[in-house]
């Protein structure tokens, strides 16, 4: 998993493999060792039920996204259209997109 921080702007790009566990029900983690024995983690999980959902700490972010329309990406696929969602923030809007790198399996 990738994962990019911009301004405003949350982007996850997975492998199919990864997308695949997520499918399964099983969650992705990308682990960032910082000083002091910290870490920032991202965790990407599929929901059951309900709808986005992103939540966060300063350890780091949780990022849930119904498994209905991760399967409705895997069906689109080879297709560089990812899924997105916007959330409402103090400073304005934070859009979180959820891509698959459809150059994965080409290296």
């Amino acid at each position: 998993m990738n994962i990019r921080l911009s301004p405003h702007a949350i982007r996850c790009r997975v492998s199919r493999a990864e997308l695949d566990r997520l499918l399964s029900g099983r969650a992705l983690a990308l682990e960032v060792p910082l000083p002091r024995n910290h870490v920032f983690r991202t965790s990407v999980w599929p929901g059951a039920l309900g709808g986005w959902q992103l939540e966060s700490d300063p350890t780091g972010i949780w990022i849930t996204i119904p498994k209905a329309q991760l399967q409705a990406l895997a069906d689109s696929l080879p297709s560089r259209e990812g899924i997105e969602k916007e959330f409402d923030v103090e400073e304005g809007v934070v859009t979180v997109s959820f891509e698959v790198d459809v150059r994965d399996g080409r290296r």
